[in-house]
């Protein structure tokens, strides 16, 4: 068994292993707390081991999302043991920057073949870029949406010229939380942020660039102990720099998504834990589509 998951985690994104082990979950919060102690006491860590320590608990923090994010004080010592257990059975986090090359190669396909809008509203970055429903969403307003994958900043920069450059811009909402969800600092985040403003300024001096704040999901703790804290700092960061900087501007579409203080709005999120349904761009929709609206240099 142990070999068969090792090639399901190999072969698949996270977001394919978080299904894949939704499906197979059907552990109680008793049986998973003994799987966590058991865990913490093996000295067995090998790439098989790891995998089959994430399967497991990934399907189970799927299945429990929901009730973790209501009763988070219920699994207060299931979680400890959980975050310790991560820093043992440690994941190779490296990125293969040319991972996204068939979908990079399908932009440029249909880029070859289309006329597209001068002068465009352009969304970039990860997942979160990909799922919206840009074009209906925001239909007062000429739109690309170059979302890819679970792209993170250094794969935008990667591919800068295709996805950014070319369809020279007069407004680019980017959205990328992969990198503190993979574990990076949120100096790394910020600076990669930097850079990608940077190269867009000196492409472009007129464009206009919105920064979306990182989203709260309902998994932030089973990806690490410290996300949720890191995208906070991050976007603190974030706001901070985009004040200092003209056409560079924050926009926070993270704070509607909590139903309290603590507490996010479950409603809103797939089944994942991790990507938002229609409620959830819902909520967004309005927040960018006023931004881009007082921007309003698209419609020059």
């Amino acid at each position: 068994m142990p070999n068969k998951l090792s090639k399901i985690f190999s072969s698949l994104s996270i977001f394919a292993v978080i299904i894949v082990s939704s499906a197979l979950a059907d552990d109680t919060l008793e049986e998973f707390s003994k799987f966590q102690n058991a865990a913490s006491d093996s000295y067995a860590v090998d790439p098989e081991s790891v995998a089959a320590f994430y399967q497991r608990s990934y399907a189970f923090w799927i299945q429990n999302a929901v009730d973790y994010n209501a009763n988070p004080d219920r699994y207060s010592n299931v979680i400890a043991t959980y975050h310790r257990n991560q820093d043992k059975f440690r994941r190779d986090r490296k990125i293969d920057l040319d991972r996204y090359e068939d979908t990079i190669e399908r932009f440029r396909r249909f880029d070859s073949r289309n006329t597209l809008p001068k002068k465009p509203v352009l969304f970039v970055g990860s997942s979160s870029i990909v799922f919206w429903e840009t074009a209906l969403a925001f239909q007062h307003v000429p739109v690309i949406n170059r979302g890819f994958g679970g792209a993170s900043l250094p794969e935008v920069l990667h591919y800068y010229d295709d996805v950014i450059r070319k369809h020279s811009p007069a407004v680019v909402v980017v959205y990328c939380d992969i990198d503190v969800e993979n574990g990076k600092s949120p100096e790394f985040s910020v600076n990669a942020f930097k850079d990608l403003f940077g190269r867009i300024h000196t492409d472009f001096p007129a464009t206009q660039i919105i920064f979306l704040a990182m989203k709260p999901t309902l998994i932030d703790d089973v990806l690490g102990k410290n996300v949720r804290r890191n995208k906070k700092i991050t976007n603190q960061m974030l706001a901070e720099y985009s004040s200092t900087q003209d056409n560079l501007h924050f926009v926070d579409i993270s704070t509607v998504m909590y139903a309290d203080e603590t507490r996010l709005r479950a409603e809103i999120f797939l089944p994942d834990g991790m990507h938002l349904n229609s409620l959830g761009y819902d909520l967004w929709n309005p927040i960018v589509g006023k931004k881009i609206q007082q921007l309003g240099s698209w419609n020059d």
